[in-house]
C-alpha cells in the first residue's frame, strides 16, 4: 500500500467521531517524545468541545483521508489560509499521505487568493513543515488546563 491507495475526500459531519478518535490517537502515539503525558492529556482534552469540531467540519475546507473505509488522516483549512488541523494516524505516517493532504490544502489556499499558508505546528510536526518549504517564524506558548504547551508558527509564501 502507498499513499495513492488512500482516498482523500471532503469531510462530512458524520465523520466527526472517527476524526476525533484519530486526533486523540495521533497525539498520544506521535507526540510522546516531544510533550509530557500531562501536556498530551491537556492537548487532547479539547476533543470534548463538540461545537468546535462541528463548526470546523461544517465551515472549514476539511479533508479526510480514507483507506478501506477507515479514516487515517485529516487536514483542514480555516480562514482561507490557516491550517487548523493536520493529523495522520501513526501507522500511516511516512507514506506520502501528509504531503498529499498538505498539497490539497495549499491548492485551496491559492484558490482563495492567499499569498501564504500558515500553521501553528507542534514540536513533532515542525520538521515535516520545514521539509515542505515552511519556515518557522515564532514560538507560541498556549496554556491549556493550567499547563504550558509550546508550538511554532510556520508559514510558506506562495511564489507568483
Amino acid at each position: 500500500m502507498n499513499a495513492y491507495d488512500i482516498i482523500i475526500r471532503q469531510a462530512e459531519l458524520n465523520d466527526m467521531i472517527k476524526v476525533q478518535q484519530l486526533y486523540v490517537e495521533t497525539i498520544q502515539n506521535s507526540c510522546k517524545n516531544d510533550y509530557s503525558e500531562e501536556q498530551i492529556a491537556a492537548w487532547i482534552s479539547s476533543v470534548i468541545n463538540e461545537a468546535r469540531w462541528q463548526q470546523a467540519l461544517k465551515e472549514e475546507f476539511f479533508l479526510v483521508a480514507e483507506y478501506d473505509e477507515k479514516i487515517v488522516g485529516f487536514g483542514a483549512l480555516k480562514d482561507d489560509n490557516y491550517i487548523d488541523f493536520m493529523y495522520i494516524q501513526h501507522e500511516y505516517q511516512r507514506l506520502g499521505l501528509a504531503e498529499r493532504l498538505l498539497k490539497a490544502l495549499e491548492h485551496q489556499a491559492k484558490k482563495n487568493h492567499s499569498a501564504e499558508i500558515i500553521a501553528d505546528a507542534s514540536k513533532t510536526a515542525v520538521p515535516f513543515f520545514e521539509k515542505m518549504g515552511f519556515r518557522m517564524v515564532q514560538e507560541n506558548t498556549k496554556v491549556v488546563n493550567g499547563l504550558e504547551l509550546v508550538n511554532y508558527r510556520v508559514e510558506k509564501a506562495f511564489l507568483e
